[in-house]
């Protein structure tokens, strides 16, 4: 059964929606709430509907009328995150930022809006039971951290600051351990499901993908992906990062990397049965389309760049477009391990070599 909740100031506009439900049998299906705008809030704390029906509320004629709806549209998106219906006269005045989000349906005030409004929901029932899932995980994953944690801290400090601080620490450093743990569930990730974005942390942090603000976000060149240590990136009130300048990667098209990496023309089945599976090859790193934020690319390992840590930010020189989750970001360090910090070794003879080894070998 699927909870809605009515925000309209004019319940008369709820009637005929209820009515078409009833008359096409399937009152078993919902479970309806009506509220005025003025204890939207309340309600969707308390009621926790799986979609809201909402309307716009525009009151005022000037040039910037108050939208009573678009405030709670913006507190259902920071608290209560479910599929919006804006059910308005005039829905376009929804913010693009809002419409264009596929949780997110528009529906005009008619005579047919009934039928219209009910299709909606329909379509919302896959990301329904989808976010309720996720819900649901988080919330045993929660519960189980708690359980486990709560008993150190009371055990290690007697003082109720400590242990809220232990608790709220360790609680949350297990909680993400669980979450990871049950990801692990058989089904491969799609390859831009490496990316955290937008990203979670303020500080940047090793691997991080950076794009030159005033170049073209289709153009590889235009990103870098950071090398630094993230423990020597971290600021705060009363911590200063402990490098003035971050190094970074430079990054190419994914031809010139392969070129560059002397895998011109390769197989697409080894591409994908051996290189790709490997997570970088030699000096180069892949990095997979994150649609309309970061082109197919390769970061290059051995063409490096320092940028100041002053030129890193929303409004400076170079923007942080996202970051890469665990385990990727160790990735990133690994590679440039390998890169980096190999042996440089002088020319050898393979070839007598592997007789010699083929010789033991045969005896």
């Amino acid at each position: 059964m699927l909870k809605l909740l009515f925000v309209e100031d004019e319940p008369d506009v709820v009637e005929p929606i209820q009515h078409l439900i009833h008359r096409t049998q399937r009152s078993s299906e919902f479970e309806i709430k009506i509220t005025e705008f003025q204890d939207a809030e309340s309600e969707i704390v308390s009621f926790s509907p799986d979609v809201v029906i909402l309307d716009l509320l525009v009151r005022g004629a000037s040039a910037e009328p108050e939208n009573q709806g678009q405030h709670t549209l913006d507190f259902i998106w920071n608290t209560h995150f479910c599929p919006v219906v804006v059910y308005a006269t005039e829905p376009a005045m929804c913010s693009d930022e809002y419409r264009k989000h596929p949780f997110v349906a528009t529906v005009k005030k008619g005579s047919r809006s009934p039928h219209a409004l009910l299709k909606e929901l329909d379509a919302f029932r896959p990301q329904i039971d989808a976010l309720k899932m996720a819900e649901g995980l988080v919330r045993r994953s929660f519960a189980e951290a708690m359980r486990e944690v709560a008993p150190y801290a009371f055990e290690a400090f007697s003082d109720a600051a400590r242990r809220t601080q232990t608790i709220t620490r360790s609680g949350r450093r297990r909680l993400a351990a669980l979450m990871d743990e049950a990801a692990t569930d058989g089904a491969p990730l799609e390859s831009w499901e490496q990316y955290l974005f937008p990203p979670v942390r303020d500080d940047i942090q090793l691997g991080d993908v950076l794009r030159e603000k005033t170049k073209s976000g289709d153009d590889p060149t235009s990103f870098r992906v950071v090398l630094t240590p993230s423990c020597d990136l971290v600021q705060g009130a009363t911590r200063r990062p402990k490098v003035t300048e971050v190094l970074v990667s430079k990054c190419c098209s994914i031809r010139t990397g392969l070129d560059r990496a002397g895998l011109k023309g390769v197989a697409s089945a080894k591409l994908k049965n051996t290189v790709l599976p490997s997570g970088y090859f030699g000096a180069f790193i892949p990095f997979p389309r994150l649609k309309d934020k970061i082109p197919p690319m390769v970061a290059d390992l051995r063409d490096l760049q320092l940028i100041d840590f002053k030129e890193i930010g929303p409004e400076k020189r170079f923007v942080r477009v996202a970051s890469v989750d665990s385990p990727f970001r160790e990735l990133v360090s690994w590679a440039y391990l390998q890169t980096a910090c190999r042996p440089g070794l002088p020319d050898r003879n393979m070839e007598s070599w592997g007789e010699e080894i083929m010789q033991d070998v045969k005896q």
